[in-house]
């Protein structure tokens, strides 16, 4: 991907992944837990976001972890993906920022974490 910015599904499946490989099911359900209503992903929409990711070199495929069914197909980060997410982070970060300068968002809301 040559994009400087993420789109936000492609932002949450790489979210998805940053504490270790997961097959699609298992994307999908991190992404309907962390992202509250309106979060819901069809398996379809996930694996062509997938399939771009991986042309990108942002995720790549990787074997099953030890003691699970092989046959599903896990990702992971790439060190190209943990850096675009960082890139995304600070970029997103700063919009917060000034969002908070100009009272449209609360100002501690960075050092909140995010929450709203």
């Amino acid at each position: 991907m040559t994009r400087t910015t993420l789109p936000e599904l492609s932002l949450r499946v790489l979210l998805a992944l940053g504490d270790g490989p997961l097959h699609g099911y298992g994307i999908i359900q991190d992404i309907e837990e962390r992202g509250g209503a309106g979060s819901t992903i069809r398996s379809g929409t996930l694996y062509a976001t997938l399939r771009e990711l991986h042309a990108g070199g942002l995720v790549e495929t990787t074997p099953a972890p030890e003691g699970v069914d092989g046959r599903r197909r896990y990702f992971r980060l790439t060190s190209v993906g943990r850096d675009a997410v960082r890139a995304e982070a600070v970029r997103l970060a700063g919009l917060v920022s000034r969002a908070a300068e100009l009272r449209l968002a609360p100002a501690d809301l960075l050092a909140r974490g995010g929450g709203v």
